[in-house]
């Protein structure tokens, strides 16, 4: 199983994935018409690993985010806590096949099979 980064980038791992894109080439002038939506769907998502540390803010300097490093997934998707952070604050853009999987989705999160083979995938983003 491959779960699929959204809102993940290269930035939040320290010299790890850099096959994750750069937060500063994601940035864009799009505004999504249900951004709001989709941010809920981010945060009501079923499943994850939850860390109890805080990180540095990537855009804001001396801000903290508590639990940022903690992972959240919908089984075929997968981001951190402090990924829903800047996708709510900042214009970033997101995957449209990301888009498209939460508008069939009705942006209610699936229930995943909370398995092995998932969790190491899940992990893997640790």
């Amino acid at each position: 199983m491959i779960l699929k980064p959204v809102g993940m980038y290269r930035e939040m791992y320290r010299d790890q994935h850099g096959d994750l894109p750069s937060i500063a080439d994601a940035v864009t002038r799009q505004t999504l018409p249900d951004h709001a939506e989709i941010i809920g769907y981010l945060n009501n998502a079923p499943a994850g690993f939850d860390v109890m540390e805080s990180v540095k803010h990537l855009f804001e300097e001396g801000r903290w985010i508590p639990g940022g490093s903690s992972l959240n997934s919908d089984g075929v998707w997968v981001w951190r806590q402090d990924s829903i952070e800047y996708l709510a604050e900042q214009p970033l853009e997101v995957p449209a096949d990301f888009v498209n999987y939460v508008r069939a989705n009705d942006y209610n999160p699936p229930t995943v099979d909370a398995s092995d083979t998932f969790y190491d995938a899940l992990l893997r983003y640790f």
